[in-house]
Formats: structure tokens, sequence, C-alpha cells
């Protein structure tokens, strides 16, 4: 008797087993599925924003500098660049 006052602890515990998650490809570009091309935007890095025509890169395009508030909604044709505090480039992704 004292057996089956464990059996449903066990089939309890199965339940709370946690799942793998998936990995994440928020950095990573997608090319030729209308994704942005921040690989080809690398060019950038290290250079100051005040000194790059923005209207000629490819659109949508997000600037976004230190403290800057921004969404974490994920838009794979979205390029983000990210300065620094001199208003240096530092990183070019998509998203």
């Amino acid at each position: 008797m004292k057996y089956l006052a464990i059996l449903p602890m066990i089939a309890l515990a199965a339940c709370a087993t946690p799942q793998p998650e998936a990995p994440s490809t928020i950095d990573t570009p997608v090319l030729g599925e209308g994704g942005c091309d921040a690989e080809a935007l690398g060019y950038l890095v290290g250079q100051v924003i005040g000194e790059i025509d923005t209207t000629t890169l490819p659109q949508p395009l997000r600037v976004i500098r230190p403290g800057m508030a921004v969404t974490l909604d994920y838009r794979i044709e979205r390029t983000n660049i990210e300065l620094d505090d001199a208003d240096d480039v530092v990183r070019v992704y998509c998203g």
C-alpha cells in the first residue's frame, strides 16, 4: 500500500522535466530570405556615424547609441548599427 502513495509523486516528477531551449539565431544574418546583409556592412566598424551616409544603407536601419532604449522585437530584414560613446560604429547586425 505504501508504494501506491509514492506513485503520484513519481508521475508529477516526470511532468516537471525541463525541455532544452531552441538555439538562438538573433545575431545570425540570413541572406536570400529577406534578411539584412550585416556581413557586407562590416567595413563600417570603426567609422564615425556622422561620416556615413546612412541613406545609402539597406533599410530598415536602426542606429543604436549607448543607453538608448530599443525594442526587443526581432526583424530579420532590419540592419542595426551599434555605436560607442564617441559615435564610432562598434557592431553591425541583423534584427
